[in-house]
């Protein structure tokens, strides 16, 4: 029995950290109408959670010739305005998003692979 309630255990502390680490995955966006404005004047608004103003300041440093990042970390709130609206500038923000950790994202509550967000969204 105490075998049976250790595995148990076990079982849902693997759960529990999978769906921690999965949040952490997933950038938030305001929705498909938003992002189709924010394709057409070069503002974007995401929510990333599970990450410091150091880990995005970091990340964002390496793309300054495509956009800005302003980062509100209470609310886990990314802002990025485009330097130049374009569609290569656009693709790069994908690289900022993979190299900060992110797999997946959340357009009007479905959540897409980064791969589609981009061809949707971003080209």
């Amino acid at each position: 029995m105490k075998k049976l309630v250790y595995t148990l255990m076990l079982l849902v502390g693997f759960a529990t950290v999978s769906f921690a680490q999965e949040a952490s995955e997933i950038v938030v966006t305001e929705g498909s109408e938003e992002l189709t404005n924010s394709k057409k004047y070069g503002d974007y608004v995401f929510v990333m959670s599970g990450k410091t103003e150091g880990e995005i300041t970091e990340k964002a440093s390496r793309y300054t010739l495509y956009f800005t990042v302003v980062f509100d970390e209470p609310s886990q709130t990314v802002k990025l305005e485009m330097v130049e609206n374009d569609s290569r500038a656009r693709s790069v923000i994908m690289r900022f998003l993979v190299s900060s950790g992110i797999r997946h994202a959340d357009v009007d509550g479905k959540i897409i692979p980064i791969n589609e967000f981009m061809t949707g969204y971003l080209q």
